[in-house]
């Protein structure tokens, strides 16, 4: 059976993700849901921590306020990489989105620091929390909703192969497990009178700090430079040797600009002796094969091999 998060985003995916126009609607809708949903549940969790005396509630809420402006560099990074190519950008604005990823990293382990501080001072100057029915349910019910936003972000992370999903995913599991984490251990520890509200906020602080490296190293690798996948280079190469007169490749390399946005050199071997225009004409049925196939804009350098030209 599915859940609501899982539900939402199959009806999302059904208006189709393909192309920027649609990958850049479903990132929008994915920021607008996250600014709404965490601006209510951090009301609710501000009032229930004010109420309660507990730190591990208000440092909560104040990690659902972080995962709102999260959600506001999301949809403007969307937005941003949506925009088409031009004079100054001519690879396109595709890496905007792994940017926006980057700063969602970022806000995560700013939080996930903070919380950790705060929770250690606690755990030297105890005080009393008490946990109400009113808390315990705005509590439970921020654990729903985080998951039904970890199955929604994670399905449409998964159908666009977005890193700023992903790690906008992965941070509303970490989420409710740790909102979880603070509604059991609060409870444990108010029936056994102990002050437990510092250990907790470390523990969600660890929780926090984990999620936020996490999608930081997601977030770089594309950003930095990263070799092709195996499995691309090997459908790169598979679709270039379905050109009879190229015999080989080498020197295959992959430049991302973005999601979708795949640019590749490779080199062709092909005999010596075979006529320059041949191989020009193979060379471009191979590029636009690539490009109708794979979605990457190839240029294909021939490469003669068995003659004295053999580079």
């Amino acid at each position: 059976m599915k859940g609501p998060g899982a539900w939402m985003a199959e009806k999302v995916l059904a208006g189709g993700p393909q192309g920027p126009d649609g990958r850049e609607r479903c990132g929008q809708l994915s920021g607008a849901l996250g600014i709404g949903a965490n601006l209510l549940l951090a009301a609710g969790k501000l009032a229930a921590g004010w109420l309660s005396g507990s730190l591990a509630i208000a440092a909560d809420a104040a990690n659902n306020l972080t995962d709102a402006a999260s959600s506001v560099v999301t949809l403007a990074g969307f937005r941003v990489a949506g925009h088409k190519a031009d004079k100054e950008h001519p690879f396109g604005h595709g890496r905007a989105e792994y940017i926006a990823g980057l700063i969602v990293s970022l806000l995560i382990l700013l939080v996930g620091l903070e919380l950790g501080r705060s929770s250690v001072q606690r755990i030297f100057h105890p005080s009393a929390v008490a946990l109400s029915g009113w808390t315990a349910g705005v509590l439970a019910a921020s654990v729903l909703v985080k998951l039904g936003m970890w199955r929604f972000n994670a399905a449409l992370g998964r159908a666009l192969q977005s890193q700023t999903l992903a790690a906008t995913a992965a941070d509303a599991l970490a989420d409710s497990a740790a909102t979880a984490a603070v509604l059991a251990g609060t409870a444990l520890g108010q029936a056994a009178g102990r002050p437990v509200d510092g250990w907790l906020g470390l523990a969600v602080a660890a929780f926090i700090l984990w999620s936020g490296f996490r999608a930081a190293r997601d977030t770089l690798d594309p950003l930095l430079g990263r070799p092709a996948a195996p499995e691309l280079a090997e459908e790169i190469t598979q679709v270039v040797l379905e050109q009879a007169e190229i015999e080989g490749i080498h020197d295959l390399v992959v430049h991302e600009y973005g999601p979708g946005h795949l640019f590749a050199t490779v080199h062709a071997e092909v005999p010596a002796d075979l006529p320059l225009l041949t191989a020009h004409a193979a060379a471009d049925r191979a590029e636009r094969a690539l490009a109708r196939r794979l979605g990457v804009q190839a240029v294909i350098h021939i490469d003669p091999q068995g003659g004295d030209q053999g580079g």
